[in-house]
């Protein structure tokens, strides 16, 4: 019986730190540039995006589909940002995670 309740403690500290990760996720900022610097995408370590900058010189409706395609690799470029700095922040935190298996 006492196993099950020393599992169901590490199970509450591993959720108490897996919460702490998330915040230090969410508190990651990148920021990532298309080639020309004409987009500027600010994403959080949750893949949210948090703003987008576009050079004003772009803004004409014949680039329209030019710019689409620009947002759309900036933003695959800043998920792949994210996911190294998910893999090394997890790398680094999952010896403080005392996992019960």
């Amino acid at each position: 019986m006492a196993n099950i309740f020393d599992s169901l403690k590490q199970l509450g500290q591993l959720r108490q730190q897996a919460a702490k990760f998330q915040k230090m996720l969410a508190s990651k900022i990148i920021e990532v540039s298309s080639p020309d610097g004409e987009v500027k995408l600010k994403v959080n370590g949750k893949m949210e995006l948090i703003s987008i900058e576009i050079v004003p010189d772009i803004l004409k409706p014949e680039n329209k589909v030019h710019l689409e395609r620009l947002i759309k690799k900036t933003f695959s470029a800043a998920q792949k940002e994210v996911e190294k700095v998910i893999s090394s922040e997890l790398k680094s935190q999952i010896g403080s995670f005392n996992l019960p298996f």
